[in-house]
This record gives structure tokens, sequence and C-alpha cells, in this order.
């Protein structure tokens, strides 16, 4: 077996984790602003959150092209095409006079990063041989898996430090170097525009906005949130119907044929939705309910997020010699005792507590995240693997807006209904019923790992008929 990779697939893989990292980075960044946000913009945490939720969805739905942009164009106007567009929206956020504008900002990032991500893990399933891919899959998830986390704490110490707008400066050289190191590594290829999907985009895109809207409001009870949750929903059936009836696909269903494949995929997005929640939860808690500076509500995070990161490429050289079973059964421990910390501490949490259970959490998400999209990718043909990394890093980002909108109703949404309006007393109620959402959760990460468990028991590799 060839263990060789040469050096320029080494530095290509390095610049496009750079610029996933940079643009995951900025996902969580200003989720340790949001306090400030509010007084700055006058405006409410519901409005507020949108600068995360909003990047989030853009990202998702810019991930559903992944798979037709990957055939249809190269990977050097790709790369040029997600740092052009970095540039420019990182300096309309620099620069915004207005929340619309600092908005428009942020989807526009959103766009840059949903092609760069995918891009990440499609080179290293194309380039590198199967038996050291986990190790490659898990030393690139370590930057893009350490990001999320890593945001708070960067975005704490920069605003204390500096402004929310500097936030954005710090990351604009970092993403140049990076895409450098990209364009000069990268092959030379040919390649052909498709044709494109584009009613299936639209209504699966509908479907992804529908529903975070319809979560986002769920705090109001109003007229949007059914209307959003019946468009979107509507809009699912007839994506998916059509999906099954036209030649020319955005995704190809056949990868659900797997069952491997499927149920790696509900873990995946499951597993974090939890991070993501918790990367909102516990930063504004520390400053909202026990009055911490935005410094250390970001810090708060860091130690869990390095120890997932040293992690990552150990637990995925384990999953090349030994496979999943071993670790999805620490990581669903490790899960559990975390999930069940917060609850059952929830009104007594203090800094040292967050950084351990958060930490657990991480161990966690370090024996299995990246571990799952290898194991999902390796179960299907190579021809369908550009969908299933689609699939994948969609219901990655989607997990954030839907985790970030959920969590965010139920924190200011529950204390009103209890007559709590404002104050750390809201916040703090408000949390409490957040943690016993997030343990729900957990429980239903268990379950699907059950199933995984038993399916990668009874099979070693599946193929999927193309239709």
């Amino acid at each position: 077996m060839v263990d060789h990779v040469d050096k320029r697939t080494q530095l290509l893989i390095t610049g496009t984790a750079g610029l996933a990292f940079c643009g995951v980075l900025l996902e969580t960044s200003l989720n340790v602003t949001f306090p400030e946000m509010t007084r700055y913009f006058n405006t409410g945490l519901g409005t507020v959150q949108w600068l995360t939720t909003g990047y989030l969805l853009v990202v998702a739905l810019t991930v559903l092209a992944a798979a037709w942009l990957e055939h249809s164009f190269t990977t050097r106007a790709l790369i040029l095409a997600s740092v052009g567009i970095f540039l420019g929206s990182d300096l309309m956020c620099i620069l915004a006079p207005c929340f619309p504008l600092l908005m428009a900002g942020r989807l526009l990032q959103g766009i840059s990063t949903g092609i760069v991500l995918p891009l990440v893990f499609s080179l290293i399933m194309k380039k590198i041989p199967l038996h050291i891919q986990g190790r490659y899959v898990g030393s690139a998830g370590m930057a893009v898996a350490l990001a999320p986390s890593l945001g708070p704490t960067f975005g704490g110490a920069v605003i204390q430090a500096l402004s929310w707008r500097a936030i954005f400066l710090i990351v604009l050289p970092i993403e140049l170097v990076f895409g450098l190191i990209a364009l000069i590594s990268v092959d030379r290829e040919s390649a052909h525009v498709g044709p494109f999907a584009w009613l299936q985009f639209l209504l699966l895109g509908t479907f992804l906005t529908g529903l975070t809207l319809c979560l986002s409001t769920l705090d109001v009870h109003g007229p949007i949130t059914w209307l959003s949750m019946f468009v979107g929903v509507l809009a699912l059936v007839a994506g998916v119907w059509i999906l099954g009836h036209q030649r020319t696909r955005l995704i190809n269903i056949a990868v659900f044929r797997n069952r491997t494949f499927t149920l790696a995929l509900i873990l995946y997005f499951l597993v974090q939705f939890v991070q993501i929640g918790l990367t909102f939860i516990l930063p504004n808690m520390a400053q909202s309910v026990l009055g911490e500076t935005s410094t250390v509500a970001g810090l708060l995070l860091l130690p869990g997020s390095l120890l997932s990161a040293l992690c990552q490429p150990i637990t995925g050289g384990y999953l090349d010699g030994h496979g999943l079973r071993e670790l999805l059964a620490v990581g669903s421990t490790a899960f559990i005792l975390s999930a069940l910390g917060f609850m059952i501490l929830s009104r007594r949490l203090s800094v040292p507590l967050m950084v351990l259970l958060y930490a657990c959490y991480m161990v966690g998400q370090a024996c299995v995240f990246n571990n799952l999209l290898t194991v999902g990718l390796q179960h299907i043909p190579a021809k369908l693997v550009p969908d299933g990394n689609a699939l994948f890093n969609t219901l990655q980002q989607y997990s954030g807006a839907a985790s970030t909108g959920v969590l965010a109703a139920i924190i200011t949404g529950v204390p009103k209904a209890r007559g709590i309006h404002g104050g750390p007393q809201a916040f703090q109620f408000g949390a409490v019923w957040a943690f016993v959402f997030v343990l729900l959760i957990v429980l239903g990460i268990l379950l699907v790992a059950w199933f995984l468990e038993r399916s990668l028991a009874g099979q070693d590799r599946e193929e999927v008929q193309v239709v």
C-alpha cells in the first residue's frame, strides 16, 4: 500500500482547509458579540442572531450545489471565486454603517464558505489513498471542526481589545495567505459547465429557508411560523418528487439506498446541531447570567476546542486501523455525560463547570464527527462521492442554522410564556429549557449511533445502484 502523497497535493489540501477554516471561524465569532450588537444596532437578540443563522443557511444552500460546481468548474476557478467573494464581503462587513449592510456582507460570506468547504473533503477522497483517508480527513477536519468552537474565543478577545469590526479585519490577510497557497499548488484541469437543476435548487432552498424561519419564530407563534413551515414542507415534497423523475439532478438520491451512509449522515447532523448550540448558549449565558466579560465568555470554549483539535488526527488514524465501532461507543458516552451535566447543573453552572462539560462533549465529537463523513463516503461508489459530500456539508452547515434558531427561540420564548421579561433571570430560565432540549437531541444521537453500530457490524461495504 502506498502512503506517499506528493507535496502539491498536501499544499492544496492545506490551502483549501485554511480557507474553510476562515469561513467557519466567522460562523460563530459573532455569537459572543450579540449582547453588544443588540445595543450597537438597537435591536433584539432574535434579530441579531440572524448574523449567524442567515450565514449558516446561505452556506447550506450553496453547498447544495457543490456536486454541480465540482463537475462544471475547475478547482482553480472555485478557489478564485471563493476567495474573491470572501474579500469583497469581508470589506462590506468591516465598513457596514447599519445592520442591513452587515447582514448582506454576512450572506455573501456564506456563499464563499459554501464553495470551498465541500471542496476540501472532495479533494481528499479523490487524491488520497483509501487506507489513509481517515488520517487526512481527521487532520483537515481538525481545522474545520476547531473553528466553530474557537470562534467565540477569537471574537471575545477581539471585541474586548478592539471592536467587532476588527473580527473581520484580522481574518482578511489569513484568507489571502491560504488562498495563495491553494492557487499555486492546484493542478491544471479542464471542465465543462453542465445544465443546472434550477427548479430542484429553488425547491430545496425554499424548504431549508422555510424550516429555518419556522424554527426561529417559534417563540412568536405567529402566522409566519406556520406559513413558513407549510411552504417548506410543500417545497420538500415537490423537490424530492422532481429529484426522482428528472434526468438532471442537483443531488443523486441513490446515495440514500446505502443504510450506513444514511445513518452516518443523520448522526453527523445531530452531533453538529448540539455543538453549535452549545457555542451559542454558553458564551451568552456567561455574559448575561454570570456577568463575565466577552473575553472570558469566549475563552471558556477554548480548552474543549483545543482538546478536540488534538484528538482529531489520532481518532482518524484509529479509524483507518480499527474502524468506527469503538469510537462510536466512546463518543456516545461522552455526549450523554456532557448533556446530563448541563441539564442537572443548569441553575448552578459556573465558568469552570462550563469548561469541563463542554470539553467532555468535544472529546466525543473528536471521536465520531469527521470519522462519520469518512465512513459514510467510503460506503458509496466513487462516482457518488461528490453527491454524498455535498449532503454531508449541507447538513453540517444547516444544523448550525437550525440549532441557533431553535435555541434562540427557546431562550427568549419560554421566559415570555411564563411572564418573565428581560434580565439575567429570564435568560437563565430559558437556558434551563434549552439544556433539556439539548439532552433530548443527545438521546437521539445515542439511538442513531446504536443503529449505525449494528449496520457496521453486519456489513463491510455496500454498493449503491446508480439510477
